[in-house]
């Protein structure tokens, strides 16, 4: 029992310490503590009630040479002319009936 033996030896020597620095640092007075608040402490905000509200945003121009310029450029003859693709699922995109490996149902 080398450990609570340890132990008894460094708590006599934390105890010591403590009655040694309590007679050799001087006695000072209690700290005076003051304060002005008594009762609840004040409220923190105003118990009015503000609203804020803001205008519309003006309505977008849109002939300015910006939006123009940004619009795309298509013309019906090209529109024709794209081929149309349609996607069609493989075979082996579609999910099978007995699961994977790692479900439940498999098993």
């Amino acid at each position: 029992m080398p450990v609570i033996a340890f132990f008894v030896v460094v708590a006599s020597a934390l105890l010591a310490f403590l009655f040694v620095a309590d007679a050799t640092l001087q006695k000072s007075s209690l700290p005076t503590v003051t304060t002005d608040r008594v009762g609840l402490p004040e409220r923190w905000h105003s118990d009015t009630i503000k609203v804020l509200t803001s205008t519309p945003a003006p309505a977008p121009d849109m002939t300015s040479k910006g939006v123009l310029a940004a619009q795309p450029k298509v013309t019906p003859a090209a529109r024709e002319e794209a081929p149309r693709e349609h996607f069609m699922p493989s075979i082996d995109s579609r999910p099978s009936r007995r699961g994977d490996k790692f479900s439940i149902g498999a098993q």
